[in-house]
């Protein structure tokens, strides 16, 4: 399965749509109105070309997170990262950044609770990758981030994804998946 990923490129979008493959939206830079642009864009072309309804195209977004047990903790470390960044250092405050993008700096819950508004925005989507490893963080952080991730937030995203997902939305394609489908053709033949 082919994922076309852009931050800002309509013609990404519309180059996804063409060949009916999935279409990852960054999301990290941009307020939510510019990602819902590029994913409506890319849903409306997907089912122009024929390949299903826009909601069965098959959409990832990014997100970045910053975490602690408690919000306060996550902000106090964060900002002095953030505030010096090549990327973000000298921009917007970190309180600015936080609400207009999805930048989540705070709780386990309270990033569970912004990815699972960017729905609000983007629809029903497959796939939600989060960037860990900005701003200059150390990796010893960076792998602590990783472990609430996977302990405390994605357990919570999958089941809250999956009760919340309309019967037409597909699943994301996965390797096992493909092959399985192909396999299936094989026998039919």
């Amino acid at each position: 399965f082919v994922w076309h990923g852009s931050i800002r490129s309509p013609e990404i979008a519309e180059q996804a749509a063409y060949y009916g493959d999935g279409f990852f939206h960054n999301n990290i830079f941009w307020p939510a109105d510019h990602t819902q642009r590029m994913v409506e864009l890319y849903r409306t072309r997907y089912a122009h070309y024929g390949h299903g309804t826009p909601e069965q195209a098959i959409v990832g977004l990014g997100g970045q997170v910053f975490m602690r047990r408690n919000s306060q903790d996550a902000v106090k470390e964060f900002r002095p990262y953030f505030d010096n960044a090549p990327v973000y250092g000298h921009g917007p405050s970190l309180e600015d950044f936080t609400e207009q993008t999805p930048l989540t700096v705070g709780s386990p819950e309270q990033v569970i609770e912004k990815t699972l508004k960017f729905r609000e925005y983007a629809g029903d989507y497959q796939r939600q990758l989060f960037l860990v490893d900005h701003a200059g963080l150390p990796l010893k952080t960076v792998l602590e981030q990783i472990d609430m991730l996977g302990e405390e937030v994605v357990p919570v995203l999958r089941k809250e994804f999956a009760a919340g997902r309309p019967a037409e939305v597909p699943e994301a394609p996965t390797h096992a998946s493909l092959l399985a489908a192909e396999r299936n053709k094989e026998v039919v033949a």
